[in-house]
């Protein structure tokens, strides 16, 4: 069983992470991608131990919209209503990009002090 200390750490780990993996699933999707199918893959890749909470994904994604990282689009859906799909805008790849290099960063630095192997890529 987890300590309270180590749900904080997912926590803040999670926190601030969010952002960067929630643009990252929309870019490298080929078409635009609905809510429900980012927070699927998101659930899909998370490590054990880690989760994503779908009840902060559509205000994240509201707020992306706000400020113009991503655009999003009434799709048809053939199983039922039209969904709300999202796509990166330049600014959103711009964005991930940049953060992106700030995580490999800081992911390579963490994993020196840690004294991962890794660490020097």
């Amino acid at each position: 069983m987890a300590s309270p200390l180590h749900d904080r750490l997912n926590r803040d780990l999670s926190t601030g992470t969010s952002w960067l993996v929630v643009l990252a699933v929309i870019a490298r999707s080929t078409e635009p991608i609905h809510g429900y199918e980012i927070a699927r893959q998101l659930a899909d890749e998370a490590p054990d131990g880690m989760s994503f909470k779908q009840g902060t994904l559509y205000p994240m994604l509201r707020t992306m919209e706000a400020d113009g990282l991503v655009r999003s689009a009434l799709v048809p859906s053939p199983e039922g209503p039209a969904r709300k799909c999202f796509t990166l805008t330049a600014e959103g790849r711009r964005v991930l990009a940049s953060w992106a290099d700030s995580w490999r960063a800081s992911s390579r630095w963490v994993n020196r002090v840690l004294g991962e192997t890794d660490a020097r890529r």
